[in-house]
């Protein structure tokens, strides 16, 4: 489970400048309305600012990964904010979906362990959302607003998951309990990121399964015993 902050927690982006504009090339010609060029300039663009950071992505680098001129990329989106925004929407269309994703089972021993790591694994292909909030939202003010309802939103969806845990017997907390734990398991997922970058090296898959390890044992004590087979 995971979530983020407008304000700007889980970023390495403070202090660094942060590009506001594309600069962009010629017109493009018609072929550049392909929806195909729009989703190949997407998921090139997920790729780069995961790896180097929101703000330190050029548009020649962008446009060259895709396969297409600079002025193409400005058809689809004249402005990097535009872009930020498309890639925080498929991000916000994941994000409910697994957060309300019921476990068919919820007393099933690994139902709640598949949806922790469904989380985990959200938060890896989106890891410049998390990572970079404050150059998210300093890119795309208007995302401010989304970040935040999509936190309540999902943190309810979360929520009534570990309520059907309790009810199924599944885990063994009362009321309040499980809202401090649900509430601490959301600190940490907001923060292991920027933990692990507290030495400056880039996050590896190794990082991301250290984070779900310490989201797990959060819930360790609570879990009721699996029956004997």
């Amino acid at each position: 489970m995971g979530t983020l902050d407008g304000d700007g927690i889980m970023s390495r982006g403070e202090g660094r400048r942060v590009e506001r504009e594309w600069e962009v090339g010629p017109e493009p010609g018609p072929a550049a309305a392909s929806p195909d060029t729009r989703t190949r300039i997407l998921a090139v663009s997920l790729a780069l600012f995961n790896a180097r950071g929101l703000g330190h992505v050029t548009t020649a680098e962008i446009a060259a990964a895709a396969g297409i001129r600079e002025g193409n990329l400005q058809y689809h989106f004249p402005r990097k904010r535009g872009l930020v925004e498309a890639l925080f929407a498929a991000f916000e269309t994941e994000a409910v979906a697994v957060a309300g994703r019921m476990p068919a089972d919820p007393a099933a021993p690994e139902a709640l362990l598949a949806y922790q790591r469904a989380w985990f694994d959200l938060m890896w292909r989106y890891r410049c959302v998390y990572r970079d909030g404050i150059a998210m939202v300093e890119i795309a003010p208007a995302l401010r607003a989304r970040v935040h309802a999509l936190r309540a939103e999902t943190q309810a969806l979360a929520r009534a998951v570990f309520e059907a845990a309790v009810r199924a017997g599944r885990l063994r907390v009362s009321p309040d309990a499980l809202g401090r734990l649900i509430d601490n398991a959301w600190i940490v997922s907001s923060h292991w990121m920027s933990h692990r970058l507290q030495g400056g090296t880039a996050l590896t898959e190794a990082d991301r399964d250290w984070g779900f390890a310490q989201v797990r044992d959060l819930f360790a004590p609570y879990l009721a015993p699996e029956s004997p087979t």
